[in-house]
């Protein structure tokens, strides 16, 4: 009877790690300073993607920009955000958005291929200081740096996705820093290309599933 049991054991068809291992990892944080995210109600999100490529920089608005730019969307409004048109993205989804300002900004990084690795202080200089073609905080106003709450310490690699949300309410002035309340890397150094837009869409659903706070529903 022990002999047959570990035949039908050892024949018994486990799950192969494989099916798992291409899956993306996927790291959030978000701002000790913030203990709910119900005071903000409406979000905007940044018109392109930024490509980081080794230690250069360019901004993309293609369409696989927009199908990532739109799931960013779509997962605010399910968590009950309501998307205001600032200009700041082209869209099919977007037009019949409300315009005005929005209380949150959304904008979304893409590594291409990279060994960098970055940490963060919360002071200055913030952590991808002097990165060529990095977002600026004059992209969204009149502010004069990044400000985090919270430090980030981890390294970039292949076929990531960084995903940064800034406070549009906090004062604005040369002298003041745009505070980044949330943040998420979806880290893809095994996958292989950014074809696979399935395992981004995953990777973007964790991202915010992992986050329950983000949820003022």
């Amino acid at each position: 009877m022990a002999f047959i049991l570990g035949c039908v054991t050892a024949c018994h068809k486990e799950p192969s790690l494989s099916q798992y291992d291409g899956e993306f990892m996927v790291y959030t944080a978000h701002s000790a300073e913030v203990s709910d995210f119900s005071a903000y109600q409406t979000f905007t999100v940044a018109d392109s993607l930024l490509y980081i490529d080794g230690n250069k920089g360019k901004m993309s608005r293609n369409s696989w920009d927009q199908n990532v730019l739109k799931q960013y969307i779509s997962s605010m409004e399910t968590l009950g955000y309501t998307y205001v048109d600032t200009g700041k993205l082209d869209s099919d989804q977007t037009q019949d958005a409300p315009e005005g300002d929005a209380d949150l900004g959304i904008q979304v990084s893409y590594v291409v291929t990279t060994d960098y690795f970055t940490t963060h202080v919360p002071y200055d200089p913030y952590w991808w200081y002097g990165y060529p073609g990095y977002w600026y905080p004059g992209y969204w106003g009149n502010w004069g740096g990044w400000y985090y709450s919270y430090p980030v310490t981890y390294s970039y690699s292949t076929q990531s996705l960084l995903t940064e949300m800034v406070d549009l309410t906090a004062d604005q002035g040369d002298d003041k820093q745009l505070p980044v309340v949330w943040n998420s890397y979806i880290d893809g150094n095994i996958g292989n290309s950014r074809n696979d837009m399935a395992r981004f869409s995953r990777g973007i659903a964790q991202s915010f599933a992992q986050s329950e706070y983000l949820d003022i529903k």
